[in-house]
């Protein structure tokens, strides 16, 4: 919400317009430090404060140059409405009018792109500004507003010092937004989430101009603390304040997402599917002749053979529209045939049918990304404490509802052991990287599951002792759903472990996740370790662990586990509270 104007003439009240949030916001300052350190931008770089910057402002933009409101526009219109500032036209700022023009702002929504495995910049998923309005000549246009990097190498620790270190360059553009829905769901296969943004024309004005300071700036990209999801928040932030309201502890793009739902800015979302993702979700609604007369259609483009009830021949044809954009996707028809055969199945279409998104699939229903486990393990008959902490984002054992698979994608996970016998402290794991995805298989389209893991854990070997080693290990596998609780699957990993010295092991396994009542879900794994640790021995492992959800935030975790070579057998047991956060 807006402050009550104050007196330019009062320095107590300048300094308590320099403390508003909004300032703050439009200044992109957390914490009382600023994240975007271009001198173009911040006037007094370098002795920063929000005092200081405002008074700067304030002599810059009541001095004789006529141009310095229109290189901050937005600043000069929120201390306006402030009444700080007395009213001046910007109809001389040719560039903003030139935004006017190119970029009209009748709506403005929030845009999530879902996760993907393929950009390491994006693993979490992207976040975006969707800017929709009529220009001069009354013709639609809509825009994109994103701000991204490109990272050009799957060196992952060049990679990582680059982007969590030393910083990136940051990209700040404007572009038709059809090109981002091409990009994105044509290109990459993921699917938007429009979140259109409680704004009025006020807001929208002081928005637009706020992006029109920003386009000539500088930015560094760290992907843990100034990334796409930073910066739309900060500029959510101008005309709502209340977004930064919603403490995160590493920003991400459904962090962004949470807090703007919260501070109450946004409409209910519309969603636009990737192909892929329609027939994977289509699949479980269709039978094996469903499936057949859909497939036959696209191969032949005619149109879906009729079902015997109105709803299933609509899915039919739902299904065939979303095959068709699979298979130009895929390479194998061109998009000029696809495009006439899409038009005849949109023209067939039933008008009183339509696919809706479930709510609980956008991103403002998926739990927070960062958390905390305190809990106690049984080891080899040593008790000890257990901490476990994970900045980002979750695990297997997590609530999975709002995505299309089961997965974890887990960054800088560490766990530490403390013993109660006098055994002394442990670093069980510190893993940088580890991403698993079990994507069930579907008729239409197939499906891999995969995972990739690279950091210190432990491992067995020929005893069943468990010692930490550093691995980088991949897998591939395929998992089948059963139903709509049960999903099974089967994993071939492969890696290579460094202790006293590099090894390569196997690790085969199989396994079940199983959403069960009562807010619980169970993951069981049966697998063989051969060559755990260099020590040239098969461990066969078996490993349960049981999830208790305690609401949206908090959740009780056991896991038991058995390993066994031979005679020989070992038992792990853990029970963790996790806090989500």
């Amino acid at each position: 919400m807006a402050a009550a104007p104050v007196a330019m003439a009062d320095v107590a009240d300048v300094n308590e317009v320099a403390t508003h949030p909004a300032w703050a916001a439009l200044l992109h300052v957390r914490d009382g430090e600023p994240m975007v350190r271009d001198p173009a931008f911040l006037l007094t770089l370098s002795q920063f404060s929000l005092q200081a910057e405002l008074q700067a402002t304030l002599a810059l933009l009541q001095g004789p140059d006529p141009q310095a409101v229109c290189r901050f526009p937005a600043r000069y219109i929120w201390l306006h409405s402030q009444g700080v500032l007395p009213e001046r036209s910007l109809a001389h700022c040719a560039d903003l009018t030139e935004f006017n023009a190119r970029a009209p702002m009748d709506e403005v929504a929030l845009v999530f792109a879902s996760e993907t495995l393929s950009q390491p910049s994006s693993m979490m998923g992207h976040v975006f500004l969707k800017l929709s309005g009529r220009d001069a000549t009354g013709q639609p246009r809509e825009h994109a507003i994103s701000f991204f990097t490109e990272p050009v190498t799957w060196n992952l620790p060049r990679l990582f010092w680059r982007s969590l270190v030393a910083g990136m360059p940051g990209y700040f553009t404007l572009s038709p937004y059809a090109e981002q829905v091409q990009g994105y769901i044509g290109r990459e296969g993921r699917s938007l989430w429009e979140h259109p943004l409680r704004v009025d024309a006020s807001q929208r004005r002081l928005l637009q101009a706020h992006l029109m300071e920003l386009r000539p700036v500088q930015f560094t990209y760290y992907f843990q603390r100034y990334n796409c999801a930073t910066l739309v928040k900060q500029v959510l932030a101008v005309v709502q304040p209340a977004v930064l309201d919603t403490p995160d502890l590493w920003t991400t793009p459904k962090d962004v997402v949470r807090a703007a739902q919260s501070a109450g800015v946004l409409e209910p979302a519309r969603s636009l599917s990737a192909p892929r993702w329609t027939l994977h979700l289509l699949d479980g609604a269709l039978d094996a002749a469903d499936v057949a007369a859909v497939q036959e259609a696209v191969a032949t483009q005619s149109l879906p053979a009729a079902a015997p009830q109105a709803a299933r021949s609509f899915l039919r044809q739902q299904a065939a529209l979303a095959l068709n954009q699979h298979v130009v996707q895929s390479g194998r028809r061109s998009p000029d045939v696809a495009a006439t055969y899409q038009r005849r199945l949109q023209d067939a279409a039933q008008a009183d049918l339509a696919l809706t998104s479930s709510p609980a699939f956008s991103p403002a229903a998926a739990p927070p990304d960062s958390q905390l486990s305190v809990g106690v393990m049984r080891r080899d008959g040593d008790d000890a404490l257990l901490l476990e902490f994970l900045p980002a984002s979750h695990r297997l054992e997590d609530r999975n509802d709002m995505y299309f698979s089961e997965s974890s994608l887990r960054l800088f996970d560490i766990a530490l052991t403390q013993s109660m016998h006098g055994r002394g402290a442990r670093v069980e794991r510190a893993t940088v990287y580890a991403v698993e995805s079990l994507l069930p298989r579907d008729r239409f389209t197939g499906g891999w599951s995969g995972r990739f893991k690279i950091g210190h854990e432990a491992q067995v070997g020929a005893d069943l002792s468990s010692r930490g080693s550093l691995r980088v290990e991949g897998g591939l596998g395929l998992t089948e759903r059963v139903g709509r609780d049960l999903d099974l699957f089967a994993m071939a990993s492969a890696g290579v472990g460094v202790r006293h010295g590099a090894y390569v092991f196997v690790q085969p396994s199989v396994g079940l996740v199983l959403r069960q009542v009562f807010d619980m879900k169970a993951v069981i794994t049966l697998s063989a370790v051969n060559n755990g640790l260099g020590e040239g021995r098969t461990v066969r492992e078996f490993q349960w662990t049981q999830a208790k959800y305690l609401g949206r935030d908090w959740t009780l975790v056991g896991s038991f586990t058995q390993r066994q070579r031979g005679e020989l057998t070992r038992r792990e047991g853990q029970l963790r509270l996790k806090r989500l956060f």
